[in-house]
């Protein structure tokens, strides 16, 4: 599997086979199969299951039936599932073994073959390396602005003014609000003891006490990011849990770096956008804040993809 990441670069490329009475579908660089939109539509009277995963191991497991996602989890946070039926895979990931105590490689290669276990076809390396059928994806499938699982029951914070004006109005004028607001929960979430992130909440709030401190903060953020990136890396070459444990600290604070770094563009909806995309990537956030970023994420995506 890790021999077709590197097969094609273009992230909009999708390949295409038959298993069995299934469909199969490989994205070498993309996340097409990953997006919850996605995974509603294409297991409409039938079923659909999807992993994703990529360098910096953010991950998505997705199983949906008829329309719905019964279940979706990560790679780094295999008890906290979602869905209609959270526990709908649990028989079948206790028989195989599928748990934290597996090292990284391991667990990617117990969820292939929980795919084999759900459609009952056997993904042998010679069905990876035959042949398939390549598309371009142009036309890709919309994400609504708020996901159907958060109205019904209707999460409280949707109804909450900042929130709600956000939603009311999903133009370029509402960037800066996101931007803050996304930088307000990853601060308070993961960074309240940095002392970069009170200086960024100022500038965002006051804007700069004096000409170029922007860049210099921008500067100092990217660079302590890149560092707990390395550490991450490191960390993870490690198969002892006590290892991929600090590995995934060390992510979620380089992420959250990032995060504030990229608020700090002076272009505001491209603040936005990168924040929320970043944002999204912070593993082991608690379940309100993963709602709440998912939520700003599609309403920036809107808007950047909108062309304002």
């Amino acid at each position: 599997m890790e021999e077709m990441e590197a097969e094609d670069d273009s992230e909009s490329l999708i390949e295409l086979d038959s298993l069995g009475k299934w469909a199969i579908a490989f994205e070498p660089n993309g996340h097409e199969g990953a997006r919850k939109a996605v995974m509603e539509s294409i297991s409409i009277g039938g079923c659909a299951f999807s992993v994703f995963w990529n360098v910096e191991l953010d991950s998505s497991i997705m199983y949906a039936v008829d329309g719905h996602v019964l279940t979706s989890f990560t790679l780094l946070d295999l008890e906290r599932r979602s869905g209609s039926a959270p526990e709908a895979l649990d028989q079948m990931m206790t028989e195989l073994g599928i748990g934290h105590e597996l090292s990284i490689p391991a667990l990617k290669a117990r969820l292939l073959a929980l795919g084999e276990a759900i459609s009952g076809q056997p993904i042998t390396p010679e069905f990876l390396r035959s042949p398939k059928f390549a598309f371009q994806i142009n036309n890709p499938i919309q994400d609504p602005l708020i996901p159907r699982e958060y109205l019904d029951p209707r999460a409280p914070f949707l109804d909450e003014p900042e929130f709600a004006r956000i939603l009311a109005n999903p133009s370029p004028t509402i960037a800066p609000t996101i931007t803050n607001m996304i930088v307000a929960i990853v601060v308070s979430a993961t960074l309240s003891e940095n002392p970069l992130a009170e200086d960024v909440l100022r500038l965002l709030n006051h804007g700069e006490q004096h000409k170029g401190e922007r860049e210099m903060l921008q500067a100092k953020l990217f660079e302590q990011s890149s560092e707990g990136e390395r550490k991450a890396g490191s960390l993870r070459s490690n198969a002892t849990p006590n290892a991929q444990e600090e590995a995934v600290q060390a992510q979620r604070t380089s992420h959250s770096l990032s995060v504030l770094a990229r608020a700090l563009n002076p272009h505001q909806v491209n603040a936005a956008y990168g924040t929320a995309l970043e944002a999204a990537s912070i593993p082991l956030l608690s379940i309100d804040d993963s709602m709440r970023l998912n939520v700003l994420w599609k309403v920036a995506k809107h808007i950047e993809s909108s062309g304002h």
